[in-house]
């Protein structure tokens, strides 16, 4: 979802009120003290074994001061409706908060039992792209200049219109395909919303986001489209021959021991790529850390420095209109944050509810968060806060 049409606002943690019994026989009662609230105090985080290195913040040049002044707020419900925290710094891990206990209402999309993995909503939609790019590095795909429909076998479309022919890859993932859509004028919640009409609708996904009709011609106008994340997915397995979930965990998951990834599924069984995977907190840090580091993780180069130059380029100027970002690139959002008078970049993903990675490579910095902040009203403010004034004040 984008980050200025998401809704943030669920108290976390409220103070609870302990009634004490009753007086005697005069019938008066005692009053009704309140609980102290958590107080919030800096570990290191665990090492698990899960391919990060660990460190406390002082080691990256980090006050703790600041990160616990954050996160006492977080728990305090300053920051509301957080459900985990992370922060690496030079490529080691220094802040990992786990805060949700209990599954939620989307976790019945994968039977999901386990608090610490959450649905990442279209912060999904990053690594449908980062998945392409290993296609075309291992020449799958020619390139992102191929033509969208010839990576279909459908054979015929509704509504053919010449200029679909002329719909490229990179069309699909800046979100300039030119169709006839709309997923934001409606909520999600509303059965006539572009996206909830074509996924109640049709069985399968992918052929209805082709069969639309054309209102712009392809590669002029930005409409934000997650069937077009999803129809992305279906052009990664008819290319590679290789379902989507299997060639993720193989080239991209496994490699970076990430073993408890989910899918949510289309009708046909397609991973849900552009609103469906379930990550742990701690697994989100480390695509971001992929990005920092030009697609490198510990040692292993899994998607290749262009690519990552490539998604990150600002392809789509939405400057005019965007609340925090400054343009789009390959799935991706592209912003700008203040560090000590000086613009630093920042290249985002961005999840419906507060499922958000901020890699600032200047910084060699990522935060992670996740979040159960749906349709609550107060915007998505928190998170950038919290990174502009706390995490980059925390830097030494």
């Amino acid at each position: 979802m984008p980050r200025f049409v998401i809704n943030l606002a669920l108290t976390l943690l409220a103070s609870a009120l302990v009634a004490s019994c009753g007086g005697g026989g005069g019938g008066a009662s005692a009053s009704l003290p309140t609980t102290p609230s958590f107080q919030y105090s800096y570990t290191v985080p665990p090492a698990i074994g899960d391919g990060w290195e660990v460190a406390d913040l002082a080691d990256v040049g980090m006050d703790q001061s600041q990160i616990e002044t954050m996160m006492q707020f977080v728990y305090d419900g300053e920051f509301s409706g957080i459900d985990s925290v992370v922060v690496a710094r030079d490529n080691k891990l220094v802040l990992y908060s786990q805060i949700r206990t209990s599954i939620g209402e989307f976790d019945d999309w994968v039977d999901n039992r386990e608090p610490r993995r959450h649905v990442l909503h279209s912060t999904s939609k990053s690594f449908t792209s980062a998945l392409i790019g290993i296609a075309i590095d291992q020449g799958a795909i020619a390139s992102t200049q191929v033509r969208f429909y010839d990576l279909f076998n459908y054979g015929a479309y509704d509504n053919w219109d010449d200029r679909k022919a002329d719909i490229t890859l990179e069309d699909a993932l800046t979100m300039q395909l030119g169709y006839e859509w709309d997923e934001w004028s409606l909520p999600y919640t509303d059965p006539n919303n572009d996206l909830v009409f074509l996924e109640n609708n049709h069985f399968d996904w992918s052929k209805a986001l082709l069969d639309l009709p054309l209102q712009y011609d392809p590669g002029t106008r930005f409409t934000y489209n997650t069937a077009a994340s999803i129809a992305i997915g279906q052009a990664l397995e008819n290319a590679t021959g290789i379902p989507m979930a299997d060639f993720a965990n193989q080239y991209l998951f496994y490699p970076m021991d990430i073993t408890t990834a989910e899918w949510g599924r289309t009708p046909t069984g397609l991973p849900n790529g552009g609103s469906g995977l379930f990550l742990l907190a701690r697994d989100m840090a480390k695509f971001g850390q992929l990005f920092i580091d030009d697609g490198v993780w510990q040692g292993q180069q899994l998607i290749s420095a262009d690519w990552i130059a490539d998604s990150v380029t600002r392809r789509v100027d939405i400057s005019a209109w965007a609340t925090y970002s400054e343009a789009y690139g390959f799935q991706w959002w592209l912003d700008d944050f203040n560090f000590r008078g000086q613009t630093v970049e920042a290249y985002v993903t961005s999840g419906y509810g507060g499922q958000y990675i901020f890699c600032l490579p200047d910084l060699d910095l990522v935060v992670a968060f996740t979040g159960h902040n749906y349709n609550n009203g107060v915007g998505v403010q928190a998170l950038y806060d919290m990174v502009q004034q706390y995490v980059l004040a925390s830097i030494t």
